[in-house]
């Protein structure tokens, strides 16, 4: 018994272990969700950029180069983004739910993995569009409003960068100090052959007991009712047996 309720502990204590590390997928998984539509709409004005784009007759090779260079890798950067993080959340999901024993432990583990490349394309992305609308400005401008543009175009994306850089400094923390579920996840939940025999055992011999005891009890009470009956049915069929041994007495 004490076996089968090591079992039935370590069962629960696993369980519960894998409801947190569930959450931890949603994380991930949310988190994905929102960089893919961030940047599925990115790719949409990227886009428009690209194919909406008037280029005067006259205007530098050079500069229209750099431009649709920079509106290319923008737009593949940010339909990376999008392919990746819907895989993900397909697969990942998949894994999760439907995989082998460990499944869960591989879906978050790998969705952990794969989002500093995400978030690396998708940085990759927004900054390749401030780039291209700088260039753009330029090519379609007069050189006073090209410039100024340009100039609030570099700072902006400055102050993307800064901030971002600061956010992630601010809420950081160190990969050794989180919280970690494998100690509990990965215990082993084997039992000895022997401590598993000797459990089936006592089973096997409380639940032979059970049933003798409650033969033994169906066999009583049939020998009860097989007397009352017996003795009633010999009443029935010669009424005056008592009175006539009553009789031999008297």
């Amino acid at each position: 018994m004490l076996a089968a309720d090591k079992l039935l502990l370590q069962s629960r204590i696993r369980q519960n272990a894998i409801q947190l590390k569930e959450k931890e997928f949603q994380l991930h998984n949310a988190n994905f969700g929102t960089v893919g539509t961030q940047a599925a709409v990115l790719a949409g004005f990227t886009m428009t950029a690209f194919a909406e784009m008037t280029i005067p007759p006259n205007s530098s090779r050079i500069l229209c180069f750099v431009y649709y260079t920079m509106v290319t890798v923008s737009l593949c950067a940010n339909l990376f983004c999008v392919g990746e993080t819907t895989t993900l959340s397909v697969f990942g999901t998949s894994l999760s739910l439907r995989g082998p024993d460990g499944s869960m432990i591989r879906a978050v583990d790998g969705m952990y993995e794969e989002r500093y490349q995400i978030f690396q394309t998708f940085a990759v992305g927004i900054f390749s569009l401030f780039g291209a609308m700088a260039f753009g400005s330029l090519l379609t401008l007069q050189i006073e409003t090209a410039l100024s543009t340009s100039f609030i175009l570099a700072f902006g994306a400055y102050r993307l960068y800064d901030n971002s850089w600061r956010l992630v400094k601010k809420f950081g923390f160190d990969e050794s100090d989180s919280i970690s579920f494998d100690d509990i996840l990965g215990m082993d939940m084997s039992v000895p052959k022997q401590t598993l025999n000797r459990a089936r055992q006592a089973t096997s011999r409380m639940f032979r007991g059970g049933n003798q005891q409650q033969g033994e009890d169906d066999d009583i009470e049939a020998a009860l009712q097989g007397v009352g009956g017996g003795t009633a049915h010999s009443h029935m069929l010669d009424p005056g047996m008592g009175s006539k041994g009553r009789g031999g007495h008297m």
